[in-house]
C-alpha cells in the first residue's frame, strides 16, 4: 500500500477511535453529573418519561459509537508489527473494561431500567471509561518506548 495513503488511513481510524471514545464517555459523564441532577427536580412521571425519552434517543447514538470503537479498536490492533512485552496482558485488561462498557451501556438504554440502576451504571461506566483510558495512554507509551 502506498506509504501516504496508509497514514492518512491510520491517522483516520484513530480519529474515529478518539473522537467516538470521547462520545461515548462525554455522553456518560453528561448523563451522570448534569442531566440525572436535573431529572431529580423533577416530579416522578414527569422524570421517568424524561428520561425514557432520553434513553431513547441515545440509542442510535450509543449503537453508533460502539460499532465504530470495535472496528477501529480492532484495526488499530491488527494493523501493529510488533507488540512490546507485556502489551497482550495489558490489551486484555483494557478489552474486559471495554466489555463492561459495551453491556452495561446497551442495559442503560433499555426501557425498563429505573432512576437508581441508570445512575450506578453511569457511575461504573464512567469510572471504567477513565481505567481505559490510563491503559490506553500506557499501552502507548509502551509502542513508543
Amino acid at each position: 500500500m502506498d506509504p501516504t495513503l496508509n497514514a492518512v488511513l491510520a491517522v483516520s481510524i484513530r480519529w474515529i477511535h478518539i473522537a467516538s471514545v470521547v462520545t461515548l464517555i462525554g455522553g456518560f459523564i453528561y448523563a451522570r453529573f448534569v442531566l440525572a441532577p436535573a431529572l431529580a427536580t423533577l416530579a416522578a412521571p414527569e422524570r421517568q418519561a424524561l428520561a425514557k425519552r432520553t434513553a431513547e434517543n441515545f440509542r442510535p447514538i450509543l449503537y453508533t459509537v460502539l460499532v465504530a470503537i470495535l472496528g477501529s479498536g480492532l484495526y488499530n490492533y491488527l494493523s501493529k508489527a510488533s507488540y512490546p512485552p507485556h502489551y497482550h496482558m495489558w490489551m486484555g485488561i483494557k478489552f474486559l473494561f471495554v466489555l463492561h462498557i459495551f453491556a452495561v451501556s446497551i442495559l442503560y438504554t433499555l426501557p425498563s431500567a429505573d432512576e437508581a440502576k441508570r445512575n450506578r451504571w453511569l457511575t461504573g461506566m464512567i469510572v471504567s471509561g477513565l481505567v481505559i483510558f490510563a491503559i490506553a495512554g500506557y499501552l502507548r507509551w509502551m509502542s513508543l518506548s
